[in-house]
């Protein structure tokens, strides 16, 4: 896994433990969209292969 990914779902977990805390009453939750959407936005991030 490259740098991006891992930077970008660190904090896409805290991002989400943060807002399903407040939003969902439930940290769990939160957490797994975080980390699904850090994922996502560390994957675009990445280095490309051409």
């Amino acid at each position: 896994m490259n740098n991006q990914l891992w930077i970008a779902c660190l904090l896409g977990t805290a991002a989400g433990l943060v807002v399903g805390q407040l939003v969902f009453n439930s940290p769990f939750v939160g957490i797994l969209v975080g980390l699904g959407l850090g994922a996502l936005v560390g994957a675009a991030l990445g280095p490309r292969r051409e």
